[in-house]
């Protein structure tokens, strides 16, 4: 999760960057299922709304670093020196202060070596660090997808598409209609290299959808979160409960649509140097943020419950959210001041 600011200092990445930290931290939180419980009609839709927006927060992550990443060229060995140990050295680190943590809280009843690097191995330190090991695993494979990426064109794209569509809604209400487990590998299309190689399309200026986005975009985009609404309700109806899954039905569209959108409303707007430094300053700690949210979010509990008591859901998750992303930028603000901690964030 790189930053490129020095080529026309790319803002909107930055802003990518920014609304998806704070979609992942609502994701974390109780404001995700609200939806799915009894409450006040608007934080019910409050929940289910961003219950569906959150769902593109990974997918704009991995399309920032396939603008950035996949058109860049450098040796496997620098590749591996430079990105991949880098990642692995942050893993190792946060797990282990996190780890420390658990022993200090009492949560973890024979702690030492071999129970950590069990855990480590299997993800059992943090569960939101899932997304650490896949996206060691896609620099791994950067080399190859490189090469995918210099080959792009508009047909290729559109079948691309086709192909995710088939997996993500025929496939998926093909197995929840006839309750089968259809046998169907859809590999990396599945995967974060879908979202790279559309990142790197769109910031390429190649996809036409977005040379207008205005109004039309923005309906569309608007128009499909509601839809996704609907068939949760549908869903829920035929089944008798929510179905998480349905949440992601759309993302393989929407998160593209976002992106573009925001690339072409920063596109030619200038901005003040201050508003474009906090911009550059915030995304520059939106690593650090993420790898900082658990804490943040274990801190201000008690203040989320407070309010969960003494308001409606939607002021005490807002709350709870915005808390925990300034707890996050301001630690991950004064970790990039340490000069050996600011070459892994």
């Amino acid at each position: 999760m790189q930053r490129e600011i020095n080529q026309n200092k790319k803002l909107y990445l930055e802003v990518i960057r920014i609304l998806a930290v704070l979609l992942v931290i609502f994701n974390h939180t109780d404001g995700f299922v609200y939806y799915t419980v009894p409450g006040n009609i608007i934080t019910h839709l409050y929940s289910l709304i961003l219950a569906i927006v959150c769902r593109m927060a990974v997918p704009l992550f991995f399309m920032v670093s396939g603008t950035l990443l996949l058109k860049k060229e450098e040796k496997t060995g620098e590749l591996l020196k430079r990105r991949v140990w880098r990642m692995l050295v942050v893993l190792l680190a946060v797990s282990v202060f996190y780890y420390v943590l658990d022993i200090a809280r009492g949560r973890i009843g024979t702690p030492g070596v071999g129970d950590f690097f069990a855990r480590l191995a299997s993800n059992g330190i943090r569960e939101s660090f899932w997304f650490l090991y896949l996206y060691i695993s896609a620099l791994l494979l950067l080399p190859f997808f490189r090469k995918v990426a210099s080959g792009l064109d508009k047909n290729l794209i559109i079948y691309l598409v086709a192909v995710r569509a088939f997996v993500d809604i025929v496939i998926f209400f093909l197995q929840m209609k006839t309750g089968l487990a259809v046998s169907f590998d859809a590999g990396f299309i599945g995967g974060c290299f879908y979202y790279m190689l559309i990142g790197y399309y769109i910031d390429e200026g190649k996809a036409g959808l977005f040379k207008n986005p205005g109004v039309k975009g923005s309906v569309l985009l608007s128009g499909m979160i509601i839809l996704n609404g609907i068939l949760v309700y549908s869903v829920k109806k035929v089944t008798g409960e929510y179905q998480t899954l349905v949440l992601d039905v759309f993302v393989f569209l929407t998160a593209p649509l976002a992106f573009g959108l925001i690339q072409k409303c920063m596109e030619g707007r200038t901005l003040s140097s201050r508003a474009e430094g906090i911009i550059l300053t915030m995304g520059s700690c939106v690593f650090g943020i993420y790898l900082l949210d658990n804490f943040f979010r274990l801190e201000f509990l008690p203040v989320y419950l407070f309010l969960s008591e003494k308001t409606v859901g939607i002021i005490a998750n807002s709350v709870y959210v915005l808390l925990t992303f300034a707890g996050g930028l301001t630690g991950a603000w004064i970790l990039k001041k340490i000069p050996v901690v600011k070459n892994y964030l």
